[in-house]
């Protein structure tokens, strides 16, 4: 029996579902995530004008990260719909509202830095 290769176990993260309670722990992590992506979108821009400033095995790690952090914001977003469908307070409406859009930045510098990737891998086909 062949074992799992690590690109497929990185792509397949088991999903806990987490209380309500976790809220504030689950913002800040996201909010680190977030913040990240935010400046990892930023430098791929700058590397878009400079195509040589990044080689093709950095490239491809970071396609791997991105592609698992892409899997990670689609959880966080049905970790957000299933407390939605709880009997939440008005102040944790108002900390999913807020984290709503945190996790779309997210998801937006996420997309931005998989788009970069694409287009510095394959120039011709951006």
């Amino acid at each position: 029996m062949e074992s799992k290769g690590v690109s497929e176990r990185m792509t397949n993260p088991e999903q806990r579902w987490r209380p309500i309670s976790l809220l504030p722990a689950f913002r800040f992590a996201v909010g680190r995530a977030a913040k990240t992506a935010a400046e990892q979108a930023g430098n791929m821009r700058l590397a878009i004008a400079q195509p040589d400033a990044v080689d093709r095995f950095e490239l491809a790690r970071m396609q791997l990260v991105y592609q698992d952090t892409a899997l990670n914001v689609a959880m966080c977003r049905e970790q957000l719909q299933r407390w939605r469908e709880e009997d939440v307070a008005s102040d944790q409406q108002v900390a999913l509202d807020l984290l709503d859009e945190i996790v779309q930045q997210w998801a937006d510098d996420t997309q931005t830095v998989l788009d970069a990737i694409k287009t510095l891998m394959h120039p011709s086909r951006g």
